[in-house]
C-alpha cells in the first residue's frame, strides 16, 4: 500500500514540477495504475479488504453460532444463550479448538449486526450543590485478629464535590443501613436533599410500576427525620449511580489492598476515615479544584444536621420464664422481675441490644453474631438467687461470668461456716453501690481478717471510699462556767425503811 509521504511527494512532482506518470512509475518502481490513483485524491491511504477474512478454526461453527442465538429469541429471558455458554458446548459438543474471546467476539459483534444490544453510551451530567448524593454497599475481606472475614463497605458519595464517606460494617441489615447514613452525615455536616440507591431490601418493600416504590415504613420513618428525599435506579441499572459504583471499586482496591490485618473492626474505620479526609485533595474531574475545595461550598447548602434518629431496628419480643429473650437464635437476659412480660421491645444496633419496656431501658447488651448464644447479665439472677441460695452452684448466669479468684475462696469459706451462699449474693449486689475494683480489695482485706461476711467487706468498701463515715472527727465540747452538783440525801428512805419495821 501507497505510504501517505511518497503520496505526497508523488503529487507535488507531478503538479507542481509536471513530471509524468511514467517517469513518476519509473522513479517510484509503482505501476502506473497505482500513481494514478495517487494523483486522483489527496485522503490517506486506507486498506480495504476485498476477500472476507477466513477463520478455519471458527467458520464452520458459525451457522451452528446462529441458530443457536436465533432460537434464544423464543426462550425466557434469563435462560438464554451466554458467550460462555456458547462457548462451553461448542467444545462439549463439537470439539472446537478456537479460544473463547474468539466466540465472545464473534457473539457480540453478530449481536450489534442483529440490532441485539445497544452500544454503549452516557450522556454528560451536572449536579447541584447539596442536591444529590450516591448510595451502594460492597464486598470486601478483612484480616480480623487473623480470620479471613467478609465484611460489608457502606459508602455514600456527594455528586457535586465528590466527597466521601466510607465505613466497614458486620453486615448489611437495617441497622447498620441507618447507623451508616447518620454516621455520613455527621461526617458531612449535613444533610444532602436526595439520595440515590438501588432497591435494597432494607428500604424498598415492593418495586411498583416505573419508579414508584413501596418503602420500608422504618425507612420512611429514619428519612423523615433527617428531610432527605430517596430516589430508586430502575431494577438491574447499577449504571444510574455510576459515582458510587466506581467508588465501590476504587475503595477496595487502592484502600483495601493489601487485605488490612486489624484486631478490630473500628481500626480498620478510623483508617478508612484518614483516607476520606486525604481524598479532599483529589481534584475534580474536568474541573480546576479540589473535592475539598468543593465541599467548602457544597456544605453551605446541605439540609441542617438535626438530633441524631436511633439507628436501631425495632422488635416486639417476650420474656421467658428464664429472664431471656430471643434475638437471631441468641438470648439476652432481663432482669427476674420482668420475667414472662409481653410488653417488650428490643432495639437491635450494630453493636448494641437494648430491651426497653415503654421507654425504660431495663438491659443493655453487647451484641452477638455467633449462633444460638446465651448473653447473661449476672445482675439480673441476684434477686432471685437470694431467694433460692441453692441454685448458686448450676446457676448458668454465674457460672458465665468470670469472677476473680478471691470471691471464689471467700465464697468457699461462706460455704465452710454458714453452709449456704447467701453471703456471696450479698457481696455481689454491692457492685450496684460501688466499682468492682473497690469490692475486690475489700473482699481480699475481710478474708485476711477472717471476716467472711458481707457486712465486713462493706465496711471495709466504706473505708477507703467513705473514709469520713468509718473515722470521724473527733467531738471536741466546750463548756462555760463549772457546775457543781449537790449530792443527795439517803436519810428520808432509811426512815421508811425504820417505819415499816415498827409496823411489824
Amino acid at each position: 500500500m501507497l505510504e501517505m509521504a511518497n503520496k505526497a511527494l508523488i503529487r507535488k512532482l507531478h503538479f507542481k514540477d509536471g513530471l509524468s506518470i511514467r517517469r513518476l512509475a519509473k522513479d517510484f518502481g509503482y505501476a502506473r495504475q497505482t500513481i494514478r490513483k495517487a494523483l486522483e485524491t489527496s485522503e490517506i491511504p486506507t486498506y480495504t479488504r476485498k476477500i472476507p477474512y477466513v477463520s478455519p478454526v471458527l467458520n464452520p461453527v458459525i451457522p451452528i453460532i446462529k441458530e443457536w442465538l436465533q432460537s434464544d429469541r423464543n426462550a425466557p429471558a434469563k435462560q438464554r444463550h451466554t458467550a460462555a455458554q456458547i462457548y462451553r458446548r461448542l467444545v462439549n459438543e463439537y470439539d472446537f479448538t478456537g479460544g473463547e474471546s474468539t466466540v465472545r467476539r464473534f457473539v457480540r459483534q453478530l449481536r450489534l449486526e442483529w440490532q441485539e444490544l445497544t452500544p454503549p453510551s452516557s450522556i454528560p451530567l451536572e449536579f447541584e450543590l447539596g442536591e444529590y448524593a450516591q448510595f451502594d454497599w460492597g464486598e470486601a475481606f478483612i484480616d480480623l485478629n487473623g480470620k479471613r472475614t467478609k465484611v460489608m463497605l457502606f459508602c455514600m458519595r456527594l455528586l457535586y464535590s465528590r466527597k466521601i464517606f466510607l465505613k466497614i460494617f458486620p453486615h448489611q441489615r437495617q441497622e447498620a443501613l441507618f447507623q451508616g447514613h447518620a454516621d455520613s452525615f455527621s461526617y458531612f455536616g449535613g444533610v444532602p436533599k436526595t439520595i440515590i440507591y438501588d432497591n435494597m431490601k432494607t428500604a424498598v418493600k415492593k418495586v411498583l410500576e416505573g419508579t414508584k416504590r413501596e418503602e420500608q415504613l422504618s425507612f420512611v420513618q429514619f428519612r423523615t427525620h433527617y428531610l432527605f428525599d430517596a430516589q430508586f435506579c430502575a431494577p438491574a441499572k447499577g449504571n444510574e449511580k455510576g459515582q458510587v459504583e466506581k467508588l465501590v471499586q476504587t475503595s477496595r482496591s487502592q484502600f483495601l489492598v493489601p487485605v488490612p490485618n486489624v484486631t478490630s473492626i473500628q481500626e480498620v474505620n478510623t483508617y478508612l476515615l484518614e483516607q476520606c479526609d486525604r481524598y479532599e485533595n483529589h481534584s475534580v474531574p474536568r474541573s480546576k479544584e479540589t473535592v475539598g475545595e468543593r465541599f467548602l461550598e457544597e456544605q453551605k447548602e446541605l439540609l441542617p444536621l438535626p438530633d441524631r434518629h436511633t439507628c436501631g431496628r425495632k422488635l416486639e419480643v417476650t420474656v421467658n420464664t428464664l429472664s431471656l429473650v430471643t434475638f437471631e437464635t441468641n438470648m439476652y437476659s432481663v432482669p427476674t422481675r420482668y420475667s414472662g412480660r409481653k410488653d417488650v421491645l428490643l432495639y437491635a444496633y450494630v453493636d448494641q441490644i437494648d430491651i426497653l419496656i415503654g421507654s425504660q431501658v431495663i438491659a443493655s447488651h453487647s451484641r452477638t453474631y455467633d449462633r444460638h448464644q446465651e448473653v447473661f447479665e449476672l445482675d439480673h439472677y441476684l434477686d432471685e438467687l437470694e431467694r433460692k441460695p441453692r441454685a448458686i452452684e448450676h446457676a448458668r448466669p454465674l457460672k458465665s461470668t468470670p469472677l476473680p479468684a478471691v470471691y471464689k475462696a471467700f465464697h468457699q469459706e461462706t460455704l465452710k461456716q454458714y453452709g449456704h451462699a447467701k453471703e456471696l449474693i450479698r457481696v455481689l449486689k454491692l457492685h450496684r453501690e460501688f466499682p468492682a475494683h473497690l469490692i475486690e480489695v475489700a473482699i481480699q482485706q475481710s478474708t485476711d481478717e477472717h471476716l467472711f461476711t458481707c457486712d465486713a467487706v462493706k465496711q471495709f468498701i466504706y473505708q477507703v471510699h467513705h473514709p469520713a463515715i468509718t473515722k470521724p472527727h473527733p467531738l471536741h465540747y466546750h463548756g462555760t462556767a463549772k457546775v457543781n452538783v449537790k449530792p443527795p440525801s439517803l436519810d428520808l428512805y432509811d426512815q421508811l425503811l425504820k417505819k415499816g419495821s415498827v409496823l411489824h
